[in-house]
């Protein structure tokens, strides 16, 4: 007989269900929405191929298109349009004036220097042929005048110059003691102006000549500016080289203080007459840049661009691109019910793929799906990952082995398991693998770099298994690119770029992972192993206070810490779970330790002085006491649960044997007083608990 529902009843029980997983359905809705708003345009991805891949059928040209240059080639045109635009500089006629100036004004005040101190030593003289006599008031006046016009001479020459040589070559000179034959100041001024006059007139960049990347130089000067080649001109330390030659060829001596005074300041004067007009030259250059074509040649209308069963050569790829970038172009004019029939269609793949995922979670980890916020917290990782390769590969253009697939993985595998861990791995990697062209290499190494680094995480013991799974990452990144360069007859230059781009995301992946569990446990409150390896450290507040409080309760903890770990590990349970929940399952003895036997040590029992009822209330109460220690020293749910459950709803039957045998003739015992609230185990490892 066949059974036929009503409408009445599948209305219900699809009420039912939308209430019961109404939020999570919600959430997916708005992944698949979010995942497909940066997916590219359908119909160009049938265009994207890699090199060396064999296609399946011809591929006609559906029209006219013109062909990308490579990046190489537009480089390198764009390089040649910026050299071919002329680095201008101004001839400053006014800074070469000022500095003859200040040269002009040196060797002046070194000859007012060199009269003072004529002055100086005359009044000197005077003072001391005049110190008995009744003009020495008169000499010591104007000894003190010279002095002071000396000093003021000295000051104004610091004002106004640095000095970078000897200080006493420098006084030697201003004071005209340099040498017994006295040097002709005039002439010494004349042959450093005439020689920084040649370097002027030859020319000086204010810029190093090396940062000249053009064919030509443009001079403005005067009212008709020149064009010429920059070897025409000189750098300031080409033009210093020359001058200082110059300067050793006029005085030979080395130790002539001339010398010592051209390179201790004279040089410093000669500063660049030509000025950089960096504004101008940037600005023709963007002008110039802009006029590059992207383009080297144009398919036409039904060309064969390659047949069936052919390599996609170098060649070929950059035609299928230009392809694949036209038909972007094309579809942005799109009327509105073609990209939104275009949308539809990204919107039913990207569903299929993200219900690979879901799908197991509905069948296989139902009391996750069951939670809202651990779909949200999944979905942001999908999100996330999606998100990574857009803007790593599409916007950014770089390489497809930077998305860090392999972050999400150990996440999911350490907030949950493995097999989460490893679904949504799968799932990822096609959507992220669709979104970049259908790139198969790139499946391949994902899914097996990720599966390396799940498998060194799935029961996570000590923080450096992190740090450890870099090493495991670094190799089998080796061995599935040079694998897959193998197979395909690839470069070795190619494979070290891949190696590199592998090596960097194996080094940086764990420890991202790192930080991003420590972030997700607080903010979903989920509980890892790294959480639980804290709570089994003995010096945790609670299990101190167990140990000083209730001794021979600590001791049967450790001593079922080691059954329910054993018990767990032989039955593929959390086995650090069954440990950590058996550690902390009866600290609600702590409030009452002496009324439980692991604590009396040969003292008098003290239920032998209670009634049944009495003891077994006491005995029960060790889980309320618990659970409200567990809540005051903040333990995880997954921790304080095992406080309850591992009693569940049993019955304290010592206790209700002996109200059974000391009830009266006629009184009826009430199992309900001596039964634990419960509830009752709701996971396997609760349920080891009660049984160990």
């Amino acid at each position: 007989m066949i059974k036929r529902y009503s409408t009445t009843t599948l209305k219900s029980q699809f009420y039912s269900l939308f209430i019961k997983y109404g939020k999570q359905t919600a959430i997916l809705g708005v992944l698949t929405i979010l995942i497909s708003l940066f997916f590219p345009w359908g119909t160009s991805l049938k265009y994207i191929y890699n090199l060396d891949d064999i296609v399946r059928e011809p591929i006609i040209a559906p029209y006219t298109f013109p062909i990308l240059k490579t990046p190489q080639k537009y480089d390198q045109d764009v390089e040649e349009a910026r050299q071919s635009v002329p680095f201008e500089f101004i001839r400053n006629q006014d800074l070469v004036d000022q500095q003859i100036g200040l040269i002009q004004s040196f060797f002046s005040l070194t000859n007012n220097s060199r009269q003072a101190k004529i002055q100086l030593d005359a009044s000197r003289d005077l003072v001391y042929r005049y110190r008995y006599e009744p003009e020495f008031p008169v000499a010591k006046a104007d000894f003190t005048a010279d002095s002071t016009a000396l000093a003021n001479l000295t000051t104004q020459f610091n004002e106004q110059f640095t000095f970078e040589g000897d200080p006493e070559s420098l006084v030697l000179f201003l004071t005209g003691a340099e040498s017994a034959i006295p040097i002709d100041l005039e002439e010494f001024e004349n042959q450093s102006l005439q020689i920084c006059r040649n370097r002027w007139a030859e020319g000086i960049y204010n810029i190093p000549e090396e940062n000249i990347t053009s064919v030509e130089v443009l001079i403005h000067q005067g009212d008709i500016p020149i064009t010429t080649s920059p070897d025409e001109f000189q750098g300031l330390s080409a033009a210093k080289i020359k001058a200082t030659q110059e300067i050793a060829d006029l005085f030979q001596e080395e130790q002539d203080i001339r010398r010592v005074i051209w390179d201790g300041l004279l040089i410093g004067l000669m500063k660049p007459n030509l000025v950089y007009d960096a504004e101008t030259t940037e600005r023709r250059q963007q002008d110039m840049v802009k006029m590059v074509p992207r383009f080297q040649a144009t398919v036409l209308k039904n060309e064969r661009i390659i047949d069936a069963n052919m390599r996609v050569t170098e060649d070929v790829l950059l035609k299928l691109e230009s392809l694949a970038l036209a038909e972007r172009s094309r579809q942005r004019m799109e009327t509105g019910w073609e990209k939104g029939i275009a949308f539809i269609g990204r919107l039913i793949i990207i569903g299929i793929v993200v219900s690979f995922f879901f799908t197991f979670l509905i069948v296989h980890r139902t009391h996750i799906y069951s939670d809202p916020k651990m779909v949200l917290l999944i979905s942001l990782i999908m999100l996330m990952e999606v998100l990574f390769a857009y803007f790593i590969v599409i916007r950014f253009d770089f390489p497809e082995y930077l998305i860090p697939i392999t972050v999400g993985g150990m996440v999911l595998t350490i907030l949950f398991d493995a097999r989460i861990g490893f679904m949504a791995t799968v799932s990822i990697t096609i959507l992220t693998a669709i979104m970049i062209g259908n790139n198969m290499d790139y499946v391949v190494v994902a899914l097996f770099t990720s599966s390396v680094a799940m498998y060194n995480v799935r029961e996570l013991r000590t923080r450096s298994q992190l740090f450890t799974t870099i090493f495991a990452l670094i190799l089998s990144s080796i061995f599935v690119v040079v694998g897959i360069g193998l197979f395909k007859a690839a470069s070795w230059e190619a494979m070290q770029f891949d190696l590199i781009y592998l090596f960097v995301m194996s080094v940086l992946a764990p420890i991202v992972t790192y930080g991003l569990v420590g972030l997700l446990e607080i903010g979903f409150g989920i509980t890892t192993d790294l959480t639980l390896l804290e709570l089994l450290d003995f010096n945790h507040p609670l299990l101190k206070r167990l140990q000083q409080e209730a001794n021979g309760t600590f001791n049967h903890s450790v001593v079922v810490g080691n059954l329910a770990e054993a018990s767990a590990n032989a039955i593929g349970a959390r086995s650090l779970l069954c440990r950590v929940g058996a550690y902390y399952h009866d600290i609600g003895k702590m409030a009452r330790p002496e009324y439980y036997i692991e604590n009396q040590f040969m003292q008098k029992n003290r239920h032998d002085t209670l009634t049944p009822v009495m003891s077994a209330k006491i005995i029960i109460n060790h889980v309320k006491e618990g659970l409200a220690l567990a809540k005051e020293y903040g333990l995880p749910w997954e921790v304080s649960d095992f406080i309850p459950m591992h009693h569940g709803t049993t019955k304290t039957e010592y206790f209700y044997r002996r109200a059974l045998d000391n009830k009266a003739e006629g009184e009826r015992v009430d199992d309900h007083l001596f039964r634990y609230p419960g509830p009752k185990p709701n996971t396997k490892e609760t349920g080891i608990l009660m049984i160990c």
